[in-house]
């Protein structure tokens, strides 16, 4: 039987065990685990989680996120318990023509809006999914346990350490983790820190704001909540709430949605920040012989929940490849 020991137990690591075949040995390790009490240690708990096809995307990282989506799509219907729902978008786009937006007639219901509807900037209308991650997380490892797939919990600093827990393949689904483990240290890895504020509201759709300077959301949770956001930086790892980044996020949301969220009537539930990983030169989904393990890497992503699958199905191809090499016939 073949074993897998996947890194990471976030919506990557998760996702890559899903699809990995039932005859496998597989065994997710990492130091926070689904169920586990809030902690900013890591960032799936964290993620708007939200599927938005990122307009800038190669054709390969396109086919993952289309199966990604897929894969939420269908799970909104089939396990509603999950969280995962079906869910309304309104995608405001100020800096890219609608040819820009590779995604537009793959996506249900598909439609451009009205004048009425919208700024004056090119937007988009389509159906999506959200779901919450603090429901979503633990029911996915639920299935995968039911399924035979062991979850431990482990502290290391280098793949190398865990060469003695007897596995045939290694998978690397550590997020910001690869750009400290040491015998990876890549340096292309980026830590993103998000600050956004959880509200109570009945708002009941994704409303998206992608502008030149800034980048507004508000995203339903279905449960009489909403995130609000957003921020993204680079060079800034405070885990604190900034009350200067809060209040623009409140002026945004006003300005941009005036009846669903009026100035100064915010029910504020609590101020969320945290870290998230991106990769200044893309996704990295690779194998190779790292210091005598068969290791393949699966991080990188601007948004894991948006790439999971996609990511999870390359990775699988690959671990078949370890597992039978193709063989090199000489010729007659």
């Amino acid at each position: 039987m073949t074993k897998i020991t996947i890194v990471g137990a976030g919506i990557t690591g998760m996702a890559i065990a899903s699809l990995l075949p039932k005859s496998y040995e597989v065994t997710i390790i990492a130091r926070n685990l689904p169920g586990d009490p809030d902690s900013l240690e890591w960032s799936s708990p964290w993620a708007g989680a939200v599927w938005m096809g990122t307009y800038n995307s190669t054709p390969a990282e396109q086919q993952m996120q289309l199966q990604a989506f897929s894969y939420f799509w269908k799970l909104a219907r089939s396990h509603p318990e999950s969280s995962v729902k079906r869910i309304d978008m309104v995608d405001i786009i100020d800096y890219a023509p609608l040819e820009k937006m590779w995604y537009r007639d793959l996506m249900p219901e598909f439609r451009l809006m009205s004048k009425e509807e919208m700024p004056p900037d090119a937007v988009l209308g389509i159906q999506s999914i959200v779901l919450t991650p603090a429901v979503f997380l633990p029911w996915m490892r639920g299935q995968l346990e039911s399924s035979g797939v062991a979850f431990k919990r482990c502290n290391f600093k280098s793949l190398s350490e865990l060469s003695g827990l007897g596995h045939d393949i290694l998978i690397n689904a550590t997020g910001t983790g690869s750009g400290f483990l040491t015998d990876v240290k890549d340096p292309n890895v980026q830590q993103v820190r998000g600050q956004t504020i959880l509200v109570r509201s009945n708002f009941d759709k994704i409303w998206i704001r992608r502008g030149v300077k800034d980048y507004t959301y508000a995203l339903p949770r279905g449960d009489g909540t909403c995130i609000l956001g957003g921020i993204k930086e680079f060079d800034n790892l405070n885990l604190s709430p900034e009350d200067d980044r809060r209040q623009d996020i409140f002026r945004r949301i006003s300005h941009n949605l005036p009846e669903g969220f009026p100035a100064n009537e915010f029910r504020v539930v609590r101020d969320i920040v945290g870290i998230r990983p991106q990769r200044s030169c893309g996704v990295r989904v690779e194998k190779e012989i790292l210091n005598g393990q068969k290791v393949i890497h699966a991080y990188g992503m601007e948004g894991g929940y948006l790439f999971s699958l996609g990511v999870a199905r390359l990775v699988v191809n690959m671990a078949f490849d370890f597992e039978m090499p193709v063989l090199a016939f000489a010729k007659l």
